[in-house]
């Protein structure tokens, strides 16, 4: 089966780097063309900002990075070949280019947050509720979100509860790693004095609004705070639940036990387990790459590293239960969960082609 070729919306950026990392050996996807604010270059003479050594095929590829800004962008990609667009653009600049791209035939997913809460693009944790995403129509290709990455670790146990039980409450503590406000924050101590043990602004109206948007609920009382700690990759969260009912831990840790896995086993970032408890505190260096299959962290090619959940349940007394969560911020929370939601779109065939428009109608707005 011939790839599908992609582009990238985004060149130097963490996301956007975990993206070109991810697509350089994919089984299903070619990247074949990136867009961003260094247009003119190669993409192989961007700077590196991950860990992990560049991927031959970048270091060796002919891609000439388009103008983001460009009114022609839709065209030149189109041209490139490219039929799916992957975005790791801040808010403002997406929500200016992707629904051009949208309206010209690209189908667009997005790691931005500027139509997450749009009425007509689903917001999709594939491993989650995957029943979110439904296929194009048949005059406009597919525009879809992937959430915030700070919700990652809450949504999934939470998910759970809430087919189960009633919630009431819910209570959120964060503590998210320097990555998740990108490479400049890594590299200046300096700036990192103004962030660490700082609230993360606007970051607990996201987590509310999307996972009541995901979940379909209302009518709870939130209390939500995230704060920026000194560690480079990870979000853990802590969270208390409370629920109309009273519960028992084995009751909650059964149920947490009981996630689905079969839907999702066919696509090349799934774990085979997207949610695991452990009966320990979540530990960055041990747990942040659960979903491994390689004995070393090879992400380019091991696409299921880092995309598993760790959950620990602390605690369960009558009503109330409590827990502590991991995920990776720029994989599972970012570059990888918008893979993996393009992935489901491709496994249901919601990809095929259509009407390509060089020419966008909103070209001019």
């Amino acid at each position: 089966m011939p790839k599908v070729p992609v582009a990238i919306l985004g060149a130097s950026g963490l996301v956007s780097q975990r993206m070109q990392q991810r697509l350089s050996m994919h089984p299903w996807f070619e990247l074949v063309a990136v867009a961003g604010q260094s247009s003119g270059m190669k993409l192989s003479e961007v700077n590196w900002h991950l860990d992990e050594t560049r991927p031959a095929f970048i270091d060796h590829c002919d891609i000439i990075i388009f103008d983001i800004h460009s009114k022609e962008l839709a065209r030149e990609l189109i041209e490139s070949g490219a039929r799916v667009v992957f975005s790791a653009l801040p808010s403002k600049p997406a929500e200016h280019v992707e629904m051009k791209l949208v309206d010209a035939g690209l189908h667009v997913f997005s790691n931005a947050s500027a139509y997450r809460m749009h009425p007509d693009v689903p917001l999709v944790v594939a491993d989650v509720y995957p029943q979110a995403l439904s296929g194009p129509s048949s005059d406009r290709a597919l525009h879809a979100c992937a959430t915030n990455c700070t919700l990652v670790p809450v949504i999934h146990p939470l998910s759970i509860l809430c087919q189960h039980h009633t919630v009431k409450k819910i209570i959120v503590r964060t503590e998210q790693a320097l990555s998740g406000a990108g490479w400049k924050l890594l590299h200046n101590k300096e700036e990192q004095a103004k962030f660490i043990d700082q609230e993360v602004r606007g970051e607990a109206e996201k987590i509310i609004e999307e996972a009541e948007k995901i979940l379909g609920i209302d009518s709870i009382e939130w209390d939500v705070q995230c704060k920026r700690v000194n560690e480079q990759d990870g979000h853990i969260v802590a969270v208390e639940v409370h629920l109309e009912d009273d519960v028992t831990y084995d009751l909650i840790e059964t149920e947490l036990n009981s996630i689905e896995r079969d839907h999702l086993s066919a696509l090349p970032s799934q774990p085979e387990n997207p949610m695991i408890l452990i009966h320990r505190e979540p530990d960055r260096s041990t747990d942040l790459w659960n979903g491994q299959t390689h004995e070393n962290v090879q992400p380019s090619i091991d696409l299921k590293a880092g995309m598993t959940t760790t959950v620990q349940l602390n605690h369960v007394e009558k009503n109330v239960v409590r827990f502590t969560a991991l995920s990776h911020n720029t994989i599972r929370g970012a570059a990888g969960g918008v893979v993996l939601l393009a992935e489901l779109a491709h496994h249901r065939n919601f990809l095929s082609s259509v009407d390509l428009n060089p020419t966008p109608p909103s070209s001019e707005s």
